[in-house]
């Protein structure tokens, strides 16, 4: 009897370590196939926005001011550091519209150095939605939407292909108002 009970036992041995593998890798299965699962759904809020919406953004992006300088300095030249910048490029008219606020140093020479190309002009100036919101609050008190300053040449910013255009430094604060052109 002690033979047969040896037998039993290692037939139920023999078939818990067939059942065990078999366990192991449905186990191993399942968790590859959720990992997957979570990994396709998982990724952040643009990976579930449909791709329409996208292209609208993308398209409201080009028509935004945009406000890095270094990108500006590639197409104009900027002589001194800009404490703030926005700027559009109209490639179809081939002109740039810039707005520079300068430190009181700077704009001082800004001033200095346009004026020894020309006489200023007072001028005045259609504010735009992309412009700074002092600018904005300034052309709305003004009762017309309009910005009044001083208009020098604007020789000093000029770089191929923009060579034409002026510079305005708006009354009553640091900020230039660049208009250049492509001949």
């Amino acid at each position: 009897m002690a033979a047969e009970t040896t037998k039993l036992q290692i037939r139920r041995s023999s078939a818990y370590n067939q059942l065990m593998p078999l366990n192991r890798f449905h186990t191993i299965l399942t968790l590859f196939i959720f990992t997957g699962l979570l990994a396709a759904c998982g990724g952040g809020a643009n990976t579930a926005s449909p791709a329409r919406p996208t292209a609208n953004v993308s398209a409201e992006n080009v028509n935004a001011a945009r406000t890095n300088v270094e990108e500006l300095g590639v197409i104009v030249n900027v002589p001194y550091e800009a404490e703030d910048i926005a700027w559009k490029e109209d490639a179809d008219h081939k002109r740039v519209r810039a707005v520079l606020r300068f430190s009181p140093a700077d704009s001082a020479r800004v001033v200095a150095e346009a004026e020894a190309f020309g006489r200023p002009e007072n001028t005045t100036l259609a504010s735009e939605t992309w412009f700074p919101d002092e600018l904005i609050a300034q052309s709305d008190m003004s009762g017309d939407s309009s910005l009044r300053g001083q208009a020098y040449p604007a020789n000093r910013f000029f770089q191929e292909p923009f060579t034409s255009g002026r510079l305005v430094r708006v009354d009553g604060s640091d900020y230039f108002v660049l208009d250049l052109t492509a001949k």
